[in-house]
């Protein structure tokens, strides 16, 4: 028998902090991975150990590798994502003038988002609120942006940066003459 065996790796323990930390419950990976609510709580709480194939399904679902579940060491970092300017995804809501490009690759957890965006002069887009606990940081690159959020009301100007609260409702208004451009963060 072999002394040198390693320890048996903490599968539920790390397939736990994987869905804590896309802020997931388990019955949203349930449905996303084709694994019951019971066997996910039963793997998690080191009640049962799962088969290859139900961590394949449960490491898919998180879009992470099977190595992370079952706590295998890589030597090179496992996130890294590219997206080039032909993959970004460019939304222009009607009423035209605002342009905003998606920056952010679909791979990222769910909660941030990344946006370049493009107000012509007297633009103006009415944001509804988003969900709760969702915070918006917006720096402005060129140009003259007022933001209204709820009650409040900032003029911002090249090199100005805000942050504000996203699930109230909120405005952005290209106050100046010329093209107005901006980065936007949305994290929730």
């Amino acid at each position: 028998m072999n002394e040198f065996i390693p320890e048996i790796p903490p599968v539920g323990e790390n397939l736990k902090r994987e869905r804590a930390s896309r802020h997931l419950s388990l019955g949203e990976l349930a449905k996303a991975s084709g694994i019951s609510k019971a066997m996910l709580s039963q793997i998690e709480s080191g009640k049962v150990n799962p088969t290859l194939v139900t961590l394949w399904k449960a490491a898919h679902a998180l879009s992470v590798d099977v190595a992370q579940l079952i706590g295998e060491k890589k030597s090179k970092p496992d996130y890294f994502y590219s997206l080039t300017g032909e993959q970004q995804a460019c939304i222009a809501p009607e009423g035209g003038g605002v342009e905003f490009k998606i920056l952010t690759a679909p791979e990222l957890p769910a909660g941030l988002e990344m946006y370049h965006v493009l107000a012509a002069p007297g633009a103006v887009h009415l944001s509804e609120p988003h969900g709760e606990g969702c915070r918006e940081f917006v720096l402005v690159v060129k140009g003259t942006i007022r933001i209204t959020n709820g009650e409040h009301s900032a003029v911002l100007n090249a090199g100005d940066f805000l942050a504000y609260d996203g699930a109230l409702p909120h405005s952005l208004e290209n106050c100046g003459k010329k093209p107005a451009e901006l980065h936007m963060i949305d994290f929730s």
